[in-house]
Formats: C-alpha cells, structure tokens, sequence
C-alpha cells in the first residue's frame, strides 16, 4: 500500500490502527484495520482517474462490506481495500471506519472467482502470500515501478 499514490498521500497514511482481536487479527491474506473515512474519498478519486475499479457487492465476498475498490494496475496481484462502514471506533478524536486491505492474484473478477475463491473454499485454504510476492514482483518488473520490496521475506 506505501507504493499506491492517490491524490493525497497512500492508503497507509489513512490507518490509525490494527485490529488484533478475533476474528479480525491478522491473516496471512489479508488485515483488518481503523481507517480514517476520507481514504474512501481518497480511493474514490482514484477509481475516477483509473487507478480503481469498484468491486460491486462486496459483502459476497467480504462479509459485513459495504463498499470494496480493486487496484487495476497490474495484469496480478493489485491491492484490494474493502470498507467496512458500519464498523467504526473513534481514534484520536477521529471516527474511524473498518477497512479490510487483501491482494488478488488477478485484477478480473471471474479468474479470482473460479482460480482463487473457488479453489480456496474447496480447500479450506488462503491466499497463499508467496504466490502474491512473486505475482506482485513479476507485475512490478513488466510495468516498471519500484521493485516490490514488502515488509516479509520468503525462506524455504
């Protein structure tokens, strides 16, 4: 998320906190986190000069989603940020609103339905992040943007 640009600084500007509790603590596929509710403004901007695509029906996908963009940058591996507005907690002064941050193997929604949803809920199984990280790299190269370069390293 530090390397999305929107018109007013990146989404991780906008966080406020984590959530560590059950059911919302970390996953290997995704987070949940307090957001301050102008990044919604902020993704919606973006989504105007083609940087988004709005996911319509999150809650699908997303239980609780009330409204979901996908990065379209890339061909793979584009950051999704889902909200959740009818969660919110107040963080320094500011009422902030849930937001769910997960990357896609793929940016259309019928190959992240029937390659990764569908085979993921046959499996029981996540998003595995070493097929993101090297999605991600991949897609990073070929568009020429800075190396992918996340907080993780993977080791066998």
């Amino acid at each position: 998320m530090s390397q999305i640009s929107l018109s007013q600084g990146t989404p991780l500007d906008y966080i406020k906190a984590l959530r560590w509790e059950a059911p919302y603590a970390p996953a290997h596929d995704r987070f949940f986190a307090w957001c301050e509710p102008t990044l919604i403004d902020q993704v919606r901007i973006a989504a105007n000069a083609d940087l988004f695509a709005v996911e319509n029906n999150p809650g699908l996908f997303h239980q609780g989603a009330t409204s979901s963009w996908k990065q379209i940058q890339f061909g793979e591996a584009n950051v999704q940020l889902t909200f959740h507005e009818n969660d919110k907690k107040t963080i320094g002064g500011i009422e902030c609103v849930m937001v769910e941050p997960d990357i896609d193997y793929f940016k259309d929604l019928g190959a992240h339905a029937i390659f990764e949803v569908v085979p993921n809920g046959l499996t029981h199984s996540l998003t595995d992040p070493t097929q993101v990280y090297v999605l991600r790299w991949i897609a990073g190269r070929a568009a020429g943007v800075p190396e992918f370069a996340p907080m993780y390293t993977i080791t066998s």
